[in-house]
């Protein structure tokens, strides 16, 4: 068969990965890290700079009329910012805030809104609940001063993505940390993920270790030192990743366990597709067999079609995706030549009582009813 899509691609992601840890071993990756060790300096030293100069006030970070919480991360991708986002925003609302989301939009063409904020969209806006606004630009401040001159009733924006988007003030930074590469394997791109020195992390108000399920409570606690080594009195949270249902088509939501029943293939388009396939495991011979793609791909027709060539060799009764890349699928989803394919509902669950200490801690940076126009 020929390649699917972006085979290639999400390989070399996987290979770099694997160099940047450690894992790959030989003189192709011994002298891949060395190249990648002498571009890091370059890296960091704009990176700290920048800071430097934004603490020092020669940069000054801009402020919107309304209070900002921003959700972002040290490292670059697989902490699980969307869900996150997606808690966020029904939390906020849920409290009668009328809440706004600004995103980067990275992978977005002009114009658009990126993989991110259509699934928000989708997932946030359904008819029965109120009005969630989402803009996408690498102007952020400019964002959202030009949404509040249309929607005067937004009362807090979320910044998605925007511990790095230091041009935006915020009334609170929530970092998100995933247990499973906490440290971006020690080094800053593109030696390795950190996308600033781990003593940015001193710029937090909260710290969020997700996937915190997946390690030991060894390497939690071990975790949670390293942070308070930078940052002594951050408040710290765990929280989870949970598969909550299936979306059929045209059907209601399914639970997962309906998985259980049906043999099913898996494909997605993510940074990090690992902590996917762990969860899928679980059911076993059900689950048989998968195809990655490169994160943000675009899919076509051709790709569906290949797709659906591959499951059905594998004796796959459905196909299985993940909500982001339903997003780009559906359009071009409907034929009855192709397998029905159903997009997991992933939610951000939090450990014993952190939801509440973390809902409460947000709540103090925001007046507790929306404020008028």
């Amino acid at each position: 068969m020929a390649p699917l899509g972006q085979t290639v691609k999400p390989e070399f992601q996987r290979y770099i990965r694997a160099v940047m840890s450690g894992a790959a071993a030989g003189i192709a990756p011994t002298t891949l890290r060395a190249a990648l060790s002498l571009a890091e300096p370059l890296y960091a030293s704009a990176t700290i700079l920048r800071n430097r100069l934004y603490d020092a006030g020669a940069f000054a970070a801009r402020r919107l009329s309304r209070p900002v919480i921003s959700i972002g991360n040290i490292t670059t991708g697989g902490t699980g910012k969307t869900p996150m986002v997606r808690w966020l925003s029904e939390r906020l609302r849920d409290d009668g805030h009328r809440v706004a989301i600004l995103s980067r939009g990275y992978g977005a063409p002009v114009g658009g809104a990126g993989d991110e904020l259509l699934m928000l969209q989708r997932l946030l806006n359904d008819p029965a609940a109120s009005k969630v606004w989402l803009r996408a630009s690498p102007n952020r401040v400019a964002a959202g001063h030009a949404l509040l001159a249309q929607h005067p009733e937004i009362d807090v924006f979320v910044l998605d993505d925007g511990f790095q988007h230091r041009r935006a003030a915020r009334d609170l930074d929530v970092v998100l940390i995933s247990a499973l590469e906490p440290f971006g394997f020690g080094h800053m791109l593109p030696r390795g993920l950190l996308r600033e020195p781990l003593r940015g992390v001193r710029q937090a108000g909260a710290v969020v270790i997700t996937h915190a399920d997946e390690v030991p409570f060894e390497t939690l606690s071990e975790i949670e030192r390293q942070v308070r080594r930078h940052h002594p009195g951050v408040p710290t949270y765990r929280a989870i990743h949970t598969q909550i249902g299936l979306r059929a088509s045209s059907a209601p939501e399914q639970p997962m366990d309906e998985l259980s029943r049906r043999r099913f293939f898996a494909f997605c388009g993510l940074a990090n597709p690992e902590a996917l396939d762990r969860q899928l495991s679980r059911f076993g011979q059900a689950y048989i067999g998968r195809r990655w793609f490169a994160d943000h791909h675009d899919y076509t027709a051709a790709d569906l079609e290949r797709l659906t060539e591959e499951a059905r060799r594998s004796g796959a009764e459905l196909l299985v995706t993940t909500e982001k890349d339903w997003v780009k699928v559906e359009p071009i989803a409907a034929s009855p030549d192709r397998l029905p394919i159903w997009p997991i509902d992933m939610r951000i669950r939090f450990l014993c009582e952190d939801e509440e200490r973390l809902l409460e801690q947000i709540r103090g940076v925001i007046p507790s009813r929306p404020t008028s126009s």
